[in-house]
């Protein structure tokens, strides 16, 4: 995989082509997020885990997208309306899941190109 933001390529593009590419000042950070449940919740606290969740991710003014089944939740976190997700957020994020009672325990990535990395 090519680097995207490789100092070479960023000095051959114009601000422009920077920004429809999403490369350089323009690059977009997020996370990945794995949380597993506990086995012995009930179905009605993953549900209430679920939404708490995606208020809480909204309340930083970013957005999830992922999925939620087999007692895991497993997406990432990525920046929307120009609010950049920052280490502090990601921090954040992480110790509001491992607060939870439902949750067994908790993997988030560092910050990463949502646009050029494999996640």
């Amino acid at each position: 995989m090519i680097n995207a933001n490789s100092r070479q390529r960023l000095k051959r593009l114009k601000p422009r082509q920077r920004k429809k590419l999403r490369v350089g000042e323009f690059q977009e950070l997020g996370f990945t997020v794995i949380a597993n449940l506990k086995e012995d919740a009930a179905a009605g606290a993953h549900d209430g885990l679920l939404d708490a969740w995606l208020d809480a991710v909204e309340q930083q003014g970013v957005s999830f997208g992922g999925h939620f089944s087999d007692g895991q939740l497993d997406g990432i976190v990525f920046p929307i309306n120009g609010v950049a997700v920052t280490a502090e957020m990601r921090s954040a994020l992480n110790a509001w899941l491992q607060a939870r009672t439902e949750v067994s325990d908790v993997e988030c990535s560092e910050l990463l190109d949502v646009w050029h990395s494999a996640w």
